[in-house]
């Protein structure tokens, strides 16, 4: 009977390596959708993961609504070699490409556990802005400072890279993120993460979450990216990036200053003396509350002799 079917031999390959591909990874189920892990962390287990996963999912879905359900898959990788052809990914932490997310595991990229659940928090959270409406682009800077405020991203070193960069009015440009962020100088990569986390932070700032929670809501319905930016805040994004310019400078200004560990050998003597002089005061008044109570002390001997 088989030789009625000469290509029965190659269904069967087909089918084992199928079989071997879909339950050699774990397969979950959450409100987005089935995911799969591939865990090649020694010190994670899937069950953190998923505890991670259903949290931050539960966490969006009332923040923002449902979105479509697709399988998805999160891979956490202690390959150090380059998994993709962009020159972002040597600098990156984690990469979500579709329903894909790869993490780098802490014994390649030497960062705690902690931050690992940031970074996939992070990487989660674009699963949800690709999910909003395909057919909608949403700009690179909304995107990464989204997903690093609702990971609880916020560093003292994104502040200092604004900081430092306040005189350079040009790289100050909206428009030009995306190429930054596709820079082969890892400087410029970092920059456009740092003024991303600022742009969303101060929006939410001026105008609350409830801004955030209508712009997506609007790219759900259709609307594109600046339609709804503008519906929402009464400016358009290149009027919100001279007023958000005009206010870092402003908040920012003093923070430059702030370059360790020259900052702190400069400022450690004028501390010192700032010390010694506290002491020196603190004794002086000690002893000048001894002396009192000796006088007292005298006067009352005295009195009682007499």
């Amino acid at each position: 009977m088989l030789t009625q079917y000469p290509h029965y031999k190659f269904y069967l390959v087909v089918y084992f390596f199928l079989n071997i591909f879909i339950f050699c990874n774990d397969r979950y189920v959450s409100d987005w959708g089935y995911f799969t892990i591939e865990n090649q962390s020694s010190t994670i287990e899937n069950q953190e993961i998923i505890n991670v996963v259903n949290e931050h999912i539960i966490y969006m879905n009332s923040k923002f609504g449902y979105i479509q359900k697709l399988p998805f898959t999160i891979i956490i990788s202690n390959k150090a070699k380059k998994l993709y052809n962009n020159n972002t990914w040597n600098w990156s932490l984690g990469i979500t490409t579709n329903n894909t997310i790869i993490i780098k595991d802490s014994s390649i990229s030497h960062i705690t556990k902690s931050r690992l659940m940031q970074v996939l928090r992070h990487e989660l959270n674009h699963i949800y802005l690709n999910r909003l409406n395909p057919s909608i682009k949403i700009p690179r800077w909304f995107e990464e400072g989204f997903a690093m405020y609702y990971a609880n991203e916020s560093f003292l070193s994104n502040k200092l890279i604004i900081a430092n960069n306040l005189k350079n009015n040009d790289i100050f440009n909206i428009d030009a993120l995306d190429y930054r962020f596709n820079s082969q100088s890892k400087k410029q990569f970092n920059f456009a993460y740092a003024y991303s986390e600022i742009l969303v932070k101060d929006m939410i700032a001026m105008y609350s979450e409830e801004v955030l929670v209508e712009i997506l809501e609007n790219i759900k319905f259709g609307n594109q990216f600046d339609d709804a930016f503008y519906k929402n805040t009464l400016l358009t994004v290149n009027d919100y990036n001279k007023k958000i310019f005009n206010r870092i400078t402003a908040k920012f200004w003093w923070i430059r200053f702030m370059k360790f560990p020259s900052f702190l050998l400069i400022l450690a003597p004028l501390l010192s003396i700032i010390g010694f002089i506290i002491v020196k005061l603190k004794n002086k008044k000690v002893i000048q509350k001894w002396d009192i109570e000796e006088e007292l002390a005298e006067t009352e001997n005295y009195e009682i002799k007499e």
